[in-house]
């Protein structure tokens, strides 16, 4: 399992994962902010009792617990009472085409950050309209969309990235489908940093180059037990170059092909950079 606990703090717009890998990220300016978590509330509290709360304004981190209680109209109020919100956390069971048109239409939400999360007990996954995506995209042009999926290749993902999805940060984790590794290209084209855990579908260089040219903003990438050939990486250092700020990939994973060993890929993949590169070597416990 790819941990990395301490790669992704070298900016401010990219994000880290805490000591569990895959399932928390935090973003960097964000360490002091308070959260609320509406599980927290008792669900005999009203929205109006809520509001009593002391410094209940205040809160700048807010996460939706999947329930079936939390009506539409309900999770919009919550989130615009709060007029110093940051940061939104919540399943991709709860998205819908009215509840993000709504976050969209209201002056009051200025978020940052949307975390989303999808398990793979979610189903049918909703559908969203390219056309709901781009008008959250064009109100908040600047936020942060933290994709994380828990999808396997034994989970229907026939709903999953299907449109185009203003996500910037995006975290594969377990075994994800092939067929969701293959749309990252033309799905999230605004990503930024990629994690993939694993891949279990043969090399994944064609997937992996498409990316660097599907997204033009790409500037974080960490493999973890995937297989990628020497000259796959080069080829997608050779596209990304200079605005590659983080590249991390097991030394195992990479596969001597009849052009490149590691060595000289490596060598290669550093003048790319423009700066010293090498592959993760993996500690023998």
């Amino acid at each position: 399992m790819l941990s990395l606990t301490n790669s992704l703090s070298v900016s401010d717009n990219f994000s880290y994962l805490d000591i569990t890998p895959f399932t928390k990220v935090q973003s960097s300016d964000e360490l002091f902010f308070k959260s609320l978590r509406t599980d927290d509330i008792s669900t005999s509290c009203t929205l109006q009792s809520v509001n009593t709360c002391e410094n209940i304004t205040n809160v700048e981190k807010l996460h939706l617990d999947d329930s079936t209680e939390l009506l539409l109209k309900d999770i919009v109020k919550t989130i615009s009472q709060y007029q110093f919100l940051q940061e939104l956390s919540l399943s991709y069971s709860l998205l819908s085409d009215e509840l993000l048109t709504a976050l969209s239409c209201d002056d009051q939400i200025n978020l940052k950050t949307m975390k989303i999360e999808v398990y793979p007990d979610e189903k049918p996954l909703p559908h969203i309209s390219d056309k709901t995506w781009l008008t959250l995209e064009n109100h908040l042009p600047d936020l942060n969309v933290v994709l994380t999926s828990y999808l396997s290749d034994e989970d229907n993902c026939n709903d999953f990235l299907i449109t185009p999805i203003p996500v910037t940060h995006l975290f594969l984790s377990g075994s994800p489908p092939e067929i969701t590794v293959g749309r990252i290209s033309k799905c999230c084209t605004r990503l930024v940093e990629l994690i993939i855990s694993s891949y279990n579908f043969g090399l994944i260089d064609e997937p992996l180059i498409a990316a660097a040219k599907g997204c033009p903003k790409l500037s974080a990438i960490s493999l973890g037990d995937c297989e990628l050939t020497c000259s796959g990486l080069v080829e997608f250092v050779g596209i990304c170059k200079e605005r590659l700020q983080i590249l991390l990939i097991w030394e195992t994973s990479l596969m001597e092909d009849s052009n490149l060993n590691v060595d000289e890929a490596a060598s290669q993949v550093s003048c790319l950079l423009g700066r010293p590169w090498i592959p993760e070597s993996i500690p023998f416990w």
